[in-house]
């Protein structure tokens, strides 16, 4: 059975596509940046071991949180990384997220940064990005994602496992050296009850020279040639990873 967090490079299109199909700026803008977010891969590998040796963290139990944010001087998404434990639950794919110990990163296109901002959610995003549920953009059909004050609608932060998925796309791909590793914004088709094309992220490698490591073959091997985008997504579900069955 194939995994369920791998993707394809058309599935990658797609999930690029139904992104700028669904969200803009005021009056159906879609010029912004930071769509594909990228950082050398090295550089976060190392904040990752460096939370693991701080906190004393078993790695299977690491995960992200990414924060959706937005840079209004630059007029680009970016990042709030958050770096924690998973811990079990009753039910065996439904880890709670442990931020006792924790780790706070800014990545903006080529950069990881420390942050002494935590919040869950970013305004500057919310305030500026607008949601379309047509097939082609309407001035008049667009939702501000800050008019969604209960937080129960559009997607704030995602949530995903550091050895399961995001660290096995680098060893799938046989550890390449000098890579990057990016997060690409995209979107599924009705995989949230709040919002039928909810913002998601994909995550995936280039070599040292910007090859995307992606195609549609299959090598028996989950990640190669494969990006990750199984992330759990707040809302509907919050301060959970969740395992695809």
């Amino acid at each position: 059975m194939a995994n369920p967090m791998v993707i394809t490079l058309d599935h990658f299109n797609t999930m690029q596509k139904n992104f700028q199909k669904h969200y803009f700026l005021a009056n159906c803008n879609s010029d912004f940046g930071g769509q594909d977010i990228q950082v050398p891969w090295d550089s976060f590998a190392l904040a990752v071991q460096n939370f693991i040796k701080t906190s004393g963290a078993s790695p299977n139990t690491v995960a992200m949180r990414f924060v959706l944010c937005y840079d209004t001087a630059n007029n680009a998404l970016f990042l709030r990384m958050q770096i924690c434990t998973m811990t079990a639950t009753s039910d065996p794919n439904t880890f709670n997220l442990d931020t006792t110990n924790c780790a706070w990163y800014t990545i903006e296109d080529g950069s990881l940064a420390p942050t002494a901002i935590t919040d869950l959610f970013d305004q500057n995003y919310l305030d500026n990005f607008y949601y379309c549920d047509k097939g082609v953009c309407n001035p008049n059909t667009l939702v501000n994602l800050a008019s969604d004050t209960a937080g129960t609608i559009f997607v704030r932060n995602l949530v995903f496992p550091w050895m399961q998925e995001i660290h096995k796309i680098y060893v799938n791909n046989s550890s390449p050296a000098g890579a990057s590793i990016h997060f690409a914004a995209g979107s599924h088709d009705n995989t949230s009850p709040a919002v039928a094309h909810p913002h998601a992220l994909a995550i995936y490698l280039c070599q040292s020279d910007g090859t995307p490591l992606l195609d549609n073959v299959n090598y028996g091997v989950e990640f190669q040639m494969k990006a990750g985008d199984f992330g759990t997504l707040c809302p509907p579900t919050c301060n959970v990873y969740i395992l695809p069955k």
